[in-house]
């Protein structure tokens, strides 16, 4: 009975094991597959921070880019207001001195009032064009001040001066007037270049 019994025994504990065995490996596998998927989602999130960083660093280097654009754009104008303003003094003092070789130089338009309303019209449009943006970026209300006060003068003196105090105060103060756009230019020039590096 004894050597009948000892192999239903056996039969009867291989299958247990068996079964242990591949229940064991069944759970060893589902927890390998757990910790595979763990470390596939913790790698997965890796590459969309980085990601993140690259989107927000390509947004700062586009938004410097169109602020340096904007500055060289307002410098540009600020150059050429300051060089109407030149012209303008310039053609006002000068203009006692060389009007009689005009008409030999074939430049005879250069001394009537014309002349003085084209060149005020340039000084006018060059100031707005860089210091209302200009002011924007650094909103010093003294460069608005100034500049008001110099398209003023000018303005008075090329239109209203010859009818209110006298064509003898036109020159003195178109010169005022253009001294102080052109002291405007250049500071204005130097806060945006000041607010930009503070950034």
């Amino acid at each position: 009975m004894s050597i009948l019994q000892t192999p239903e025994r056996e039969r009867v504990v291989a299958p247990e094991s068996h079964c242990n065995n591949v229940s064991q490996r069944t759970v060893g596998e589902s927890h390998l597959h757990e910790g595979s998927h763990g470390c596939n989602h913790a790698h997965e999130t890796v590459p969309f921070v980085l990601i993140d960083k690259l989107v927000s660093n390509d947004r700062l280097t586009a938004a410097n880019q169109s602020m340096v654009e904007e500055n060289r754009l307002v410098a540009s104008m600020d150059a050429l207001g300051i060089c109407a303003s030149t012209l303008c003094l310039f053609h006002c003092l000068a203009m006692p001195f060389v009007i009689g070789a005009l008409p030999l130089l074939g430049l005879k338009f250069l001394e009537g009032h014309a002349a003085h309303v084209v060149l005020a019209g340039f000084v006018l449009a060059f100031a707005l064009s860089a210091v209302v943006p200009g002011y924007l970026k650094h909103r010093r209300k003294d460069i608005l001040f100034m500049m008001l006060a110099g398209l003023s003068v000018v303005l008075y003196a090329t239109f209203i001066a010859q009818y209110t105090v006298g064509e003898s105060w036109e020159v003195p103060l178109i010169s005022i007037g253009n001294l102080t756009l052109v002291a405007t230019h250049l500071r204005n020039r130097a806060l945006c270049r000041c607010s930009h590096k503070s950034l």
